[in-house]
């Protein structure tokens, strides 16, 4: 695997996947754009070298942009990651405390912290401001001190300020106000620019209190090399980019918002705990990273894809053994809709599986069951089952008033959301009226 981002980067430009900018752009939508365009045209990654106003820096963009990226970072086929995914997810491997790192090249503390000094990007065209995209951060559980790896949008508020919206039903969050109620801030550390088994441990759904960079270890085969902080008694990547080490301020919160966010929408202004910082280091000839959310497909679904597929795919694994596919749909954020693919062996098995995932909290809003004779990724395919398969009237099941953490604009009320299931298989009884029409002889037509 890569020791740090830039080997990476130099694994990407051999395969032509990386793309080297040599025009000169702006951090406020410029960068954006390009990253919209790669998005939207299967890649490359990109590299800017030229940017305005921040002569010693590079900004990385897009490094994620689709799912290829993705398997290039993990060193996976592409059509074997989630069975990979899975795998190596639960083959944890505790990371190595060192003396130092690179990431202590450049150290900035007291009045030389200055965060307007760091190229941070604005994105979408009503977006409020400069928003840390893909940082990653690490904080401790206060009366643990087991660490937490995640990634939180920070808006800039001034040369020593973020916001750090982790709501408190996500992990940081709750440690953060688990700090407050002893009357205290959270050190938190941000870590930007880490190389890609790091960014995808950091987005799997493991159960508090499971510190991911055992996670990142079992993904990359290694343990992940970490350093303690300079200011706050945390431990980040020694190969990082950059860092920003600084305390949440107790009590305190802003208005973060609107942002342009993943299901493709702005959401408003949300009320965000404030980070202090209290140090800023980083390597020689810097690279900021920086990611795209929004409209999909972005940086922002295509890590979490594989995350929320193998949550999904064990639990349908414990009602129906046979799972034959799992589809966190692209149009559906690869959070909101899923298509999943079983062997019937009992009737209303796909009912079960429908109410075991909706009640699973992560966000569902529509799970689709369909036989194991339907590609679960072949959206005719999938149409064509419930056009033959589903009868509204005794096949949809619809459940209101579920708790979620998401950012769905439809959603009633905040953490809010309702449930729909189509049972698309077919019954048992009669299966053979259900099947698909067959042609024999078509694989030894040889005249087309």
């Amino acid at each position: 695997m890569f020791d740090d981002l830039r080997g990476f980067l130099a694994h990407l430009e051999d395969l032509g996947q990386l793309k080297l900018v040599k025009d000169a752009v702006s951090v406020k939508h410029e960068i954006a754009a390009g990253m919209r365009k790669v998005s939207d045209n299967q890649g490359p990654a990109l590299l800017f070298e030229n940017v305005k106003d921040y002569p010693d820096w590079r900004v990385l963009g897009g490094l994620f942009a689709t799912r290829k990226l993705v398997a290039l970072g993990l060193g996976v086929p592409q059509d074997e990651m989630l069975e990979r995914y899975m795998t190596l997810e639960d083959k944890r491997i505790a990371p190595e405390i060192v003396a130092t790192g690179p990431c202590k090249e450049i150290k900035w503390t007291g009045d030389q912290i200055d965060l307007t000094k760091l190229p941070i990007v604005t994105h979408a065209s009503k977006d409020c401001g400069p928003y840390v995209t893909i940082g990653m951060q690490v904080g401790k559980d206060p009366d643990t001190g087991i660490r937490n790896l995640s990634i939180h949008r920070m808006l800039v508020l001034g040369k020593d300020k973020l916001s750090l919206w982790a709501p408190a039903d996500h992990h940081l969050g709750r440690m953060i106000l688990k700090a407050e109620e002893q009357g205290k801030g959270l050190p938190v550390a941000t870590a930007v620019g880490v190389e890609p088994s790091i960014v995808v441990a950091s987005q799997a759904r493991v159960p508090y209190g499971i510190d991911e960079f055992h996670v990142a270890g079992g993904l990359r085969g290694g343990a992940v090399k970490l350093v303690k902080c300079e200011t706050i008694d945390v431990e980040v990547p020694a190969m990082a980019e950059v860092i920003i080490e600084g305390v949440t301020i107790p009590g305190e919160r802003v208005p973060d918002g609107p942002y342009g966010e993943y299901p493709g929408c702005y959401s408003d202004a949300k009320q965000a705990p404030v980070l202090k910082v209290t140090a800023i280091t980083m390597r020689k000839n810097p690279i900021w990273q920086t990611a795209l959310t929004g409209m999909p497909v972005t940086e922002n679904h295509t890590l979490i894809e594989y995350g929320n597929a193998a949550v999904v795919y064990r639990e349908v694994k414990k009602i129906v053994p046979e799972v034959k596919g799992v589809n966190m749909t692209p149009g559906g954020t690869f959070r909101h809709h899923v298509v999943i693919a079983i062997k019937k062996r009992a009737e209303n098995e796909g009912r079960n599986v429908i109410l075991a995932l909706l009640s699973m909290g992560i966000g569902l809003k529509q799970v689709i069951v369909v036989d194991d004779d339907i590609d679960p990724f072949d959206p005719m395919q999938v149409d064509w089952a419930m056009a033959t398969r589903f009868q509204a009237d005794k096949d949809l099941i619809v459940i209101p008033r579920l708790a979620c953490s998401t950012l769905d604009p439809s959603c009633p009320e905040a953490r809010v959301t309702a449930g729909m299931g189509i049972d698309a298989t077919a019954p048992l009884k009669d299966h053979w009226r259900f099947e698909k029409v067959e042609i024999p002889g078509v694989d030894q037509v040889k005249y087309i």
